[in-house]
């Protein structure tokens, strides 16, 4: 008898394939919505799923989440390191910025929102990604 082998996807493979489409949802949807506050948000979206993708990759091949201090940039290293072509900026031009959880292990994705300011205090519209683990 002869034994049949199964053929499918690795999770690796499914998980970049939602990140190419949430990556080209981004820059379809602010022509097919033509309502730029809700393209802003969902590429927002897109972008905390992408780079919470692409550190989880990292974390499968390191044993452990990137420091904050060494910022986004370690997901676009060279050969087989290389998680992103390049790091978004959010939908207002400005880096995001990986930070510590407060009151819980893990990391966060930080947006300076539509200010374009890191924690401004008379008006924090700061918008955080869920905690990455």
């Amino acid at each position: 008898m002869s034994e049949k082998k199964l053929k499918a996807f690795t999770l690796i493979e499914i998980l970049v394939a939602l990140t190419i489409i949430g990556v080209l949802l981004t820059f379809v949807a602010p022509y097919v919505l033509n309502r730029p506050d809700q393209a802003r948000e969902l590429k927002l979206k897109n972008d905390f799923m992408a780079l919470s993708t692409a550190l989880n990759l990292y974390k499968l091949d390191n044993g452990t989440l990137p420091e904050p201090a060494k910022g986004l940039d370690v997901l676009t290293g060279d050969g087989s390191n290389k998680y992103l072509q390049s790091v978004p900026l959010d939908p207002w031009g400005v880096a995001y910025k990986l930070e510590k959880a407060t009151n819980s292990p893990g990391i966060i994705l930080r947006s300076a929102g539509p200010d374009g300011v890191f924690g401004n205090t008379s008006d924090d519209d700061d918008l955080l990604s869920d905690i990455i683990k």
